[in-house]
């Protein structure tokens, strides 16, 4: 799921137009933190301090282009979470207040529970709601990995915030599991299993599913761990079922690739969404790393783009991708990639710098700080 590019998406021939035990998958997004970080800790630090510059009193964190995008946003808290300081696991439940406080209620194309973007003004500090969202899978899937991981850091803050808001993270998890008005669950039909994107856009992209599973698979470890069995088998079997669908249907084996969305097979030389829906179910484990499915996805995207490491062609620098090479064993390409990227934003202050030595230059906004925390810490 990305927001700069779901215009480019709706020009892409869509699908539409034709007729594990928890404990060992709940690392799927992101295993737990390292004790050795990969890069010096100030490189963490400096990402903390940029996110929390970010952040509104509100709880709100400003992304990319001065929106407020609640996906983006989540991948910033967790990586402030696995940070682990006082300062930067506040940040994160002051995100989590905001997410909460602003679920919508139910209108057309619009299911309860789901978040708007906020547009931010910075000269008068208002928050303006688009009246629309990306996604709704996405946004809820990594609203469950953030739930975990806040029980799981041992911070009793959050820790009390997740536990008195589970039947609120259960509503943010049905959207995953219910279809029709109330979710974006496919229930029927060749796609049945997957998950759309939202109900304005009717898609079922590899990204989008590989987040929901994660999601569900999180969130059935923290029902458990909360003691609530039954819920915990639940959820469960949604992540089973969203697995099971992505591999069945989302696998093109002719192709030896993944679709970038439901019967759209990828052009893997393009590197959105094509390229990188190789890696998506790798990086948030639909895939073990060592499979002979995300062996190949990755020999696909890395063929394509042999020199990632030193710059991927989009204008968005995509760290998440550096996290994908570290499960896959290149290590060393993953630090010189984080490195590059620090170099090229570091002396415009973590800004959108008018000139880098890259074409293109990109913007450094939260969720790119989330992974390089990430990444930085495997």
């Amino acid at each position: 799921m990305r927001m700069h590019t779901r215009t480019e998406r709706k020009r892409r021939t869509r699908w539409g137009a034709a007729a594990v035990a928890i404990a060992a998958t709940a690392a799927a997004v992101i295993p737990a933190t390292s004790a050795q970080a990969v890069v010096p800790s100030s490189w963490i630090t400096e990402q903390v301090n940029f996110i929390t510059s970010k952040q509104l009193p509100s709880g709100a964190i400003v992304g990319a282009n001065s929106l407020v995008m609640p996906y983006f946003a989540n991948v910033a808290a967790i990586g402030l979470i696995d940070a682990n300081t006082a300062t930067s696991r506040s940040a994160a439940l002051k995100w989590m207040k905001w997410y909460l406080a602003h679920l919508n209620a139910a209108s057309t194309n619009v299911p309860a529970y789901s978040v708007f973007d906020y547009d931010y003004n910075a000269t008068t500090g208002a928050l303006t709601p688009t009246g629309d969202f990306d996604s709704v899978d996405s946004y809820a899937s990594t609203t469950l990995n953030l739930a975990l991981k806040a029980y799981q850091s041992g911070d009793a803050s959050l820790r009390s915030y997740v536990s008195a808001n589970i039947l609120t993270y259960e509503a943010i998890a049905n959207l995953l599991t219910y279809s029709g008005t109330t979710g974006v669950r496919i229930a029927s039909g060749p796609d049945s299993g997957l998950t759309l994107a939202k109900p304005s856009y009717p898609v079922a992209y590899t990204m989008d599913n590989a987040e929901v599973y994660s999601g569900l698979v999180d969130f059935a470890a923290l029902e458990q761990t909360l003691g609530r069995t039954s819920q915990s088998t639940y959820y469960q079997s949604w992540a089973t079922t969203t697995k099971n669908a992505i591999v069945s249907k989302l696998w093109n084996s002719t192709n030896n690739s993944w679709d970038w969305a439901y019967a759209t097979p990828s052009n893997t030389t393009t590197f959105y969404a094509d390229g990188v829906a190789q890696l998506w179910p790798t990086l948030y484990g639909v895939v073990s790393p060592t499979s002979a499915k995300a062996t190949a996805g990755w020999t696909q995207f890395t063929t394509s783009f042999p020199t990632w490491y030193n710059s991927v062609p989009d204008n968005y620098s995509w760290t998440s991708v550096a996290r994908v090479a570290q499960l896959m064993g290149d290590s060393a390409h993953a630090t010189t990639y984080v490195t590059n990227l620090r170099s090229r934003f570091l002396s415009g202050g973590w800004t959108y710098p008018t000139t880098c030595g890259v074409t293109p230059c990109g913007e450094w906004y939260d969720n790119e700080a989330g992974w390089f925390i990430e990444v930085g810490l495997h």
